[in-house]
């Protein structure tokens, strides 16, 4: 098993020494790609934008109190971060993140969101637009190396429902390297891609301009969120000579 683990990466490294890294999209997302900026440097006051969703500064650890359900539930959490989310015409959803839960918190996120979570990494957080609020969890947000155990997760609020999945695939890649990693995850209402995130490099998001304004908004909390995750596994050919 070892000398299969290290044969993969083996091409996996040859792979993206030829070609710039570019994740594998649904054939359902119409959407221009954005750059993200903002997403590596120096972490004070740190600010992310990709087209003309950008942020306010992101904290890390809440350095004030927050009275949300969701919040009060997982104080205790080791990675805590919040950040304004602000939309092209300058509407604002107020961000918390938490991930790398206490084995006591797992079992409080899985009745919180009413699903069987067994994974030991979770990352989730609350979205709030005015007196509407949005939860979201990602289980197994890395996925698994050569494991069938899914990367994915949703977000909910009244009735709505954004579902989420892993992006598995790069461009050009053969089919069983696709359990390698995780590059990114896509946004799904009723079965059908309207949204992406890449973590490839900096970071890329696609956001379908056919969204009503809060499901673009939340999408792009979201997006935000899983780019700023410290644990994130992502691929970086900028060595490669990619500018991206």
């Amino acid at each position: 098993m070892k000398t299969k683990y290290f044969l993969g990466i083996l091409t996996l490294v040859g792979f993206m020494a030829c070609k710039p890294a570019e994740v594998s999209l649904s054939p359902d997302l119409t959407a221009e790609a954005m750059t993200v900026k903002g997403r590596n440097g120096f972490q004070i006051g740190q600010t992310i934008q990709f087209g003309q969703f950008t942020t306010g500064k992101v904290r890390r650890g809440w350095t004030q109190g927050y009275d949300l359900p969701f919040t009060l539930r997982f104080q205790k959490a080791k990675e805590k971060l919040s950040y304004t989310q602000f939309d092209p015409e300058g509407r604002t959803a107020h961000v918390v993140c938490v991930s790398k839960f206490s084995s006591v918190e797992l079992p409080v996120l899985g009745d919180f969101f009413g699903l069987p979570l067994d994974y030991q990494n979770c990352f989730a957080g609350n979205i709030a637009l005015g007196n509407t609020n949005w939860d979201f969890v990602l289980h197994n947000p890395n996925g698994d190396f050569l494991r069938e155990r899914a990367s994915a997760g949703l977000a909910r609020s009244a009735g709505k429902q954004i579902d989420i999945q892993a992006i598995r695939g790069l461009k050009g890649q053969p089919h069983w390297m696709e359990q390698l990693a995780v590059y990114g995850h896509e946004f799904l209402l009723d079965g059908k891609v309207v949204a992406a995130v890449s973590t490839v490099n900096r970071g890329k998001v696609w956001i379908s301009e056919s969204l009503d304004y809060e499901t673009r908004l939340v999408i792009a909390a979201m997006a935000t969120g899983i780019l700023l995750r410290t644990d994130v596994e992502s691929v970086d050919m900028r060595s490669a000579g990619n500018a991206d």
